[in-house]
């Protein structure tokens, strides 16, 4: 029989758990080549909300997190083949050949479409877990030193409970349909640039001809797009970057690892210094965590 029984109510736990998912973040950045086209990415999220239902054969599950996309940035960078437009008289001269014409302009060469999605929001629908009691020796802790010293340093010995995911499953990022238009638009401004200093009116003409030559389709043929290019841009996100796999890593490794839902000190005092005397403190072993539907339990023995 343990020595030690601490428990704390449902309502009590799903507290701790608020706490839990409000300190979580994840950032990260990264760039490589992939065939025909390079491109970068820089993330940065945290969750909210969520519930969480305690089941009486000691498991958690944890569903419906809003993962809140603060930075989603990424950018495809890739050659457009060189192609020709204008070469046209718009007011003829009949004596001096053209008043007004269109310059024949040739573009091509490099490009990016660079895309900002931040501020979109997607879920973790579900975790479903275990408790796992850990022993934590704090790193700072000086050496060769006793407990009360090491308590004194401001770096005692831990117990810590965590939350151990069995799987976590996040949800594909869900890229708008009408990243179509905002792409078309990027695209049209990186193409005026390139026609330099022409006037707006004259741009107008030759993005108009661009169109028609089908500009879109000779980028997806580039990029190999079959269908659209939000599409193509979701799967960039959830498989090429991995993105879904990222955060569902980093939820399970912040559960299991990072954020203890509970800890107390190893010796655990149960009488503060006072009188000049030192603090008293009991030594816990066999620490273990158990979840039922009502309440977590928490049973250790004391040892010498």
């Amino acid at each position: 029989m343990s020595d030690v029984t601490i428990a704390a109510s449902a309502s009590a736990f799903k507290q701790l758990f608020n706490a839990l998912i409000d300190n979580f973040t994840f950032s990260k950045s990264d760039s490589a080549s992939y065939g025909p086209f390079s491109a970068s990415y820089s993330v940065a999220l945290h969750l909210e909300d969520g519930t969480l239902s305690l089941h009486d054969d000691g498991t958690i599950e944890i569903q419906d997190v809003d993962i809140v996309w603060d930075t989603l940035k990424a950018s495809a960078c890739f050659d457009l083949p060189g192609f020709c437009v204008g070469g046209w008289c718009i007011v003829p001269d009949p004596w001096n050949g053209c008043l007004v014409g269109i310059p024949k302009i040739c573009i091509g060469g490099p490009i990016c479409i660079p895309v900002d999605l931040s501020g979109l929001v997607s879920e973790i629908t579900d975790v479903k877990a275990s408790l796992l009691a850990k022993y934590y020796v704090d790193p700072a802790r000086p050496a060769n030193v006793t407990d009360l010293a090491a308590e004194f340093a401001g770096h005692p010995n831990k117990w810590q409970v965590y939350i151990d995911p069995v799987w976590v499953h996040v949800d594909p990022i869900n890229v708008p349909d009408t990243l179509e238009n905002i792409i078309e638009n990027i695209i049209k401004n990186a193409i005026y640039n390139m026609l330099g200093p022409l006037p707006d009116w004259m741009k107008d003409i030759l993005w108009a001809a661009i169109q028609a030559i089908g500009i879109l389709d000779i980028i997806k043929g580039v990029l190999g797009i079959v269908g659209s290019i939000a599409d193509w841009f979701e799967n960039l996100f959830n498989s090429v970057f991995d993105l879904v796999g990222l955060v569902e890593t980093a939820v399970a490794d912040y559960f299991a690892n990072k954020y203890p839902i509970y800890e107390f000190e190893d010796p655990y005092p149960i009488l503060p210094a006072s009188g000049g005397l030192i603090p008293v403190k009991i030594p816990i072993r066999n620490l273990a965590a158990t979840i039922n539907s009502h309440e977590m339990i928490v049973t250790a023995d004391v040892g010498a």
